[in-house]
């Protein structure tokens, strides 16, 4: 009788602990049943996400070069826009598209790629009428790692970092890093993801990915 009892006990156990693998041992000698929880082996995961960030001082650097104040003087130039002026210019965002490979559970390696502009334009005083367009642009791409200090199956947490090369109207193409002070995705295939960082790709990012496992052999 006591052994059913210990049995039917474990299977509630064991129900309990569905989301985990289980080991269970049955000691006949002492009539005592031990469950444990064995995590489930790691499967290698892609990841594809495309985000949006804000505005940061990189970016202002690469895409205008904190308004190229040290230009020097140009009096033909000045003359030809003396009858217009500049409108406010606005920040488009910066766009990023990225794939990592997660090698392990805490481990992932991949790159990014992001876009970002700054537009505005030259007005005729006199009529408001567009005379040009001096848009500002920035693009990167960067290897990327990254390390998920917290690996849930709906919640990871993590930081990364990537080094590549900027291209920027102010600067032309330089070597740039960018930093991931902090990340959170939140969601099993589909995901959506919410960032703090330092670098061309914004201090506050967000975005949206999906990922999944790689065939089993």
């Amino acid at each position: 009788m006591k052994t059913w009892i210990c049995l039917a006990w474990a299977l509630l156990l064991m129900g309990s602990l569905s989301a985990q693998e289980r080991r269970v041992e049955y000691d006949d000698v002492n009539n005592t049943v031990t469950v444990t929880r064995v995590l489930p082996q790691h499967q290698p995961k892609h990841d594809f996400r495309v985000g949006v960030g804000s505005i940061s001082l990189i970016s202002i650097a690469a895409m205008d070069g904190f308004g190229s104040v040290d230009e020097e003087f140009n009096f033909r130039g000045e003359m030809a826009h003396a009858n217009t002026y500049l409108s406010d210019q606005y920040f488009t965002g910066t766009y990023t598209l990225s794939y990592s490979y997660e090698t392990k559970r805490w481990w992932q390696v991949g790159a990014t790629v992001g876009f970002g502009a700054a537009v505005r334009s030259r007005l005729h005083n006199d009529t408001g009428a567009r005379v040009s367009r001096e848009n500002q642009y920035m693009a990167a791409v960067m290897p990327t790692v990254r390390f998920v200090y917290m690996n849930r199956e709906k919640v990871q947490l993590y930081s990364s970092v990537s080094l590549g090369v900027v291209y920027g109207s102010a600067v032309g193409c330089a070597p740039w890093d960018d930093l991931t002070l902090f990340g959170c995705s939140f969601g099993r295939r589909f995901f959506g993801f919410a960032e703090i960082g330092a670098g061309p790709f914004g201090w506050g990012r967000a975005g949206v990915g999906y990922r999944f496992e790689t065939s089993k052999k």
